[in-house]
């Protein structure tokens, strides 16, 4: 059985709850990342993803005020329910989870502490190309349609 272990990030980029709302928009995008833990030392307080920051934007009411992103932190904006796993949960499981919670990413958690992450495109990438057990793998539809638009 393939677990977490085997795929996580383990490299993590972390903010602190003082970053800027700017700066966690760059840690974001330099890092082509959707998420981003929020610790303070070594310790999980929440997670700041691109839905928070686009809540704040298009919630917020004076989105044209100069300076807004810098005028704003982490700790305001930032999801402080944390899911995690362990590195020996099971991809599977990890799966289940992040779609059971509608969530992108799982904090992976080892002696309370920050080992890893994991998100669902990272399980999506690791199914694409070795399937899971007891499947065969992905097998696309064939489309005889080659017009390039999706009706849905």
């Amino acid at each position: 059985m393939r677990t977490v272990r085997d795929i996580m990030t383990t490299d993590v980029v972390t903010l602190t709850p003082q970053a800027t709302v700017r700066e966690a928009m760059e840690a974001l995008s330099t890092n082509h990342l959707s998420g981003v833990p929020v610790v303070v030392g070594r310790r999980v307080i929440g997670v700041i993803s691109t839905t928070d920051i686009l809540t704040f934007i298009v919630e917020g009411t004076a989105i044209d005020e100069e300076n807004l992103f810098e005028q704003h932190t982490v700790s305001e904006l930032m999801t402080y329910d944390v899911f995690s796993v362990t590195p020996e949960t099971s991809i599977r499981r990890a799966a289940a989870m992040m779609r059971d919670r509608g969530i992108h990413r799982v904090l992976v958690m080892e002696d309370r502490k920050l080992s890893g992450i994991v998100s669902a495109l990272d399980i999506a990438q690791v199914v694409s190309q070795t399937g899971l057990p007891g499947r065969t793998g992905i097998h696309p539809q064939i489309c005889d349609d080659p017009s390039p638009w999706i009706t849905v």
